[in-house]
């Protein structure tokens, strides 16, 4: 590759970009290493990082950690109206969503958390932590409070999932199987950070790439709060809408 009057990094980039968005490298598909693309063009392995990381700010292409670079050409779209969730919004996008339930206790929930509950600052709540996939690959890291108190039978519920991944998952069939139907989102809130450890790895995202943070209080049909969750999203596979 030589110098047109655009840096080397800037004529990579526009290059891997545009066999992207044609389709010559496809949705998911795996981008050769930095080497190959170093030789591809002439140019050194710094050079090609500059160009992916570009890349990734932009939102044509993930990195794993330990697996590599991919294309990215329509990040998943995901609705945070009152009624859309997890499964609703894969489904509709012909993807397969999976759930794992990776922990289940019962604890003291932080003061934000009860006083969304609507529940004394002593009381305790079920504490679940979920990870939310979407054709395999990993899509929200979920901490949720739950109000146990107004839901019998919760607990054994949600354990009854715990460490396996699942197609049938879904909140609000638990919750309408305890006696509390009609669970929607009543408010949420929206913001972004850098991952935690536990979100970098369950996500498998680089620790520096920020996640989208949703904050969301649920309620059953008779506007008790069911839940306090906040979900976290990998900002490059995912695109959050609001549909009312």
């Amino acid at each position: 590759m030589r110098p047109n009057g655009i840096t080397l990094w800037r004529q990579i980039e526009e290059s891997l970009s545009a066999d992207i968005m044609s389709g010559r490298l496809a949705t998911n598909q795996r981008l050769p290493s930095s080497d190959t693309l170093a030789a591809r063009f002439g140019v050194n392995r710094h050079t090609v990082r500059k160009a992916i990381a570009r890349l990734e700010a932009e939102g044509l292409v993930r990195i794993e950690r330990g697996r590599g670079t991919y294309a990215v050409v329509n990040p998943l779209e995901y609705n945070l109206g009152p009624l859309q969730l997890f499964e609703q919004n894969l489904h509709e996008q012909n993807l397969v969503p999976t759930r794992t339930v990776l922990s289940v206790l019962e604890c003291i929930p932080p003061r934000e958390a009860a006083n969304a509950l609507e529940i004394p600052s002593s009381e305790s709540a079920l504490h679940v932590v979920t990870l939310g996939e979407a054709d395999g690959t990993p899509v929200n890291y979920g901490q949720h409070y739950i109000a146990s108190s107004r839901l019998p039978g919760i607990a054994d519920a949600f354990r009854a999932f715990l460490g396996k991944k699942n197609q049938s998952f879904s909140f609000a069939s638990l919750f309408a199987s305890c006696r509390a139907p009609g669970y929607r989102r009543r408010n949420l809130r929206i913001r972004s950070r850098l991952p935690s450890p536990e979100e970098s790895h369950h996500l498998n995202i680089d620790e520096r790439e920020p996640v989208l943070i949703t904050v969301v209080t649920s309620v059953g049909a008779d506007g008790m709060p069911l839940t306090f969750a906040e979900m976290s999203f990998p900002s490059n596979r995912i695109e959050l809408t609001l549909n009312f």
